[in-house]
């Protein structure tokens, strides 16, 4: 059956359709329809809001399935890859193509400038390992740590700590990250390794996402 206008009572008590004291009946089906998608809005938002407290993470674009192929690889220096980023306190989640550029060997003096330990620097070469990062996910990244999970290992199959000096930098190597890195942006960051003296670094490595048991790595070439 068709379905009819609602009626609108009048002060009497009685109903009749069409105008009334409080308004027409067209006006009284436009609010009733103004209602309904207020509240369906309300629903709406109110379903997001549980899901983002739930902490379940965001699902995987097509870039990030297309991602990790190479994990557990060994590449070249200056051979890119495509990995998952993943930020765990917030699970968000994107897509980097991330590349080993070069590694360096760096100097004690800057490294003294840079307010270095001083038995790192009698201990220790620094080595600067270059990474470029291209964001080929779908959404921005806000407040990213893509240098983070970049790593050296030596010939001895140790894994070299970084250089942590606070907020001061070796000019030489700069590696501060972007606040905020938008789909499609570049950047090269640089990234201070300590190395005992007399050991040499043999591979580059970097992991996020789903996989950090399988790093991509690169050799380092002497």
């Amino acid at each position: 059956m068709a379905n009819r206008p609602p009626r609108a009572a009048t002060r009497s008590g009685t109903t009749r359709f069409g105008t009334t004291r409080f308004g027409t009946t067209r006006s009284g089906t436009a609010l009733i329809c103004a209602l309904g998608v207020t509240l369906l809005a309300l629903a709406t938002a109110g379903c997001e809001d549980d899901t983002a407290a739930s902490g379940r993470r965001q699902p995987a674009t097509r870039a990030d399935l297309a991602a990790d192929r190479d994990g557990g690889k060994t590449l070249r220096l200056g051979e890119p890859t495509s990995v998952t980023y993943k930020r765990g306190s917030d699970h968000m989640r994107g897509a980097l193509r991330v590349t080993a550029v070069s590694v360096r060997k760096g100097t004690h003096a800057e490294l003294r400038t840079a307010g270095a330990e001083p038995s790192d620097v009698r201990t220790t070469q620094p080595y600067y390992v270059t990474m470029t990062f291209e964001n080929i996910g779908e959404n921005s990244l806000h407040y990213p740590f893509l240098n983070t999970p970049t790593g050296l290992e030596d010939t001895s199959g140790v894994d070299d700590q970084p250089l942590i000096t606070g907020d001061t930098e070796v000019t030489a190597c700069p590696g501060k990250d972007p606040d905020d890195f938008a789909v499609g942006a570049k950047v090269s960051l640089c990234k201070v390794f300590l190395v005992p003296n007399g050991i040499r670094p043999s591979v580059v490595t970097y992991s996020t996402g789903d996989d950090t048991k399988r790093p991509v790595s690169w050799k380092v070439t002497r």
